[in-house]
């Protein structure tokens, strides 16, 4: 059983340098392209003549070796053929052709202007590159955050999350300055959760309009159940406090 489940077979050779070059994913898929491709060769060469080098595709096959779905392996068809090293049939796009000698040749060619031309010609590589960077610096902001209770502790990275997916400008500082005002501002965790999730959704980096929000539409009664009577004084994000 355990031979069979660890077998050559459940396992998928992917080409670094493509990884490297267009991402792991296009790799994965493109290994698998080629497990069909060398099957139909062996095969069905004399049919695969007459069809023009097109082979058709079992898409759910594909998804089940590599759990890239159907949606994604076709938008990796569309980027490869501004390669022009795999064409789809127009009327069936489950009917493909490969040009192996075409990525061959990309694959060789070490020159780093090449490349950056390849990856801007396709947008591939460029997607993976900014995915990486956004969980770098979520990693990175992730780490400043100082917060014993879990459950704050992950609304906190919720809230970070959503500012990088936003595109908003966050940093150590921001994050910090949000904290000490949200401490200041209340002893309550149910109110400190309500406060961090209405800032992930409106994507506000400054405590103030979150609390704002807060007050206006979930403090019952004006009584801010939960938020400290005495005086609060805010920081200004802007501040070098």
């Amino acid at each position: 059983m355990w031979l069979d489940i660890l077998s050559q077979y459940n396992t998928i050779q992917v080409n670094i340098k493509l990884a490297n070059i267009l991402g792991l994913k296009v790799a994965v898929y493109w290994a698998e392209l080629m497990n069909v491709y060398a099957r139909v060769i062996n095969k069905k060469f004399d049919e695969l003549q007459e069809n023009q080098g097109y082979f058709e595709l079992d898409r759910d096959y594909i998804t089940k070796r590599t759990t890239i779905d159907v949606e994604e392996q076709l938008q990796f068809d569309k980027a490869l053929a501004k390669l022009d090293v795999i064409y789809t049939n127009e009327i069936d796009p489950n009917l493909v052709k490969l040009d192996v000698e075409k990525l061959c040749a990309i694959l060789v060619d070490d020159d780093p202007e090449a490349i950056k031309a390849i990856q801007k010609k396709s947008k591939l590589k460029r997607d993976d590159e900014q995915s990486a960077k956004r969980g770098s610096l979520k990693v990175q902001l992730f780490s400043s955050v100082i917060e014993q209770d879990a459950e704050i502790l992950e609304a906190y990275k919720d809230w970070i999350s959503m500012m990088i997916e936003s595109k908003k400008l966050i940093n150590r500082k921001a994050i910090e300055v949000f904290q000490i005002n949200l401490n200041s501002y209340t002893d309550s965790k149910e109110v400190k959760l309500k406060i961090l999730e209405l800032a992930a959704i409106h994507a506000y980096v400054d405590f103030a309009w979150a609390r704002q929000v807060y007050e206006k539409d979930y403090a019952k009664g004006g009584a801010f159940i939960g938020v400290k009577q005495k005086k609060r004084t805010e920081i200004d994000p802007n501040s070098g406090f």
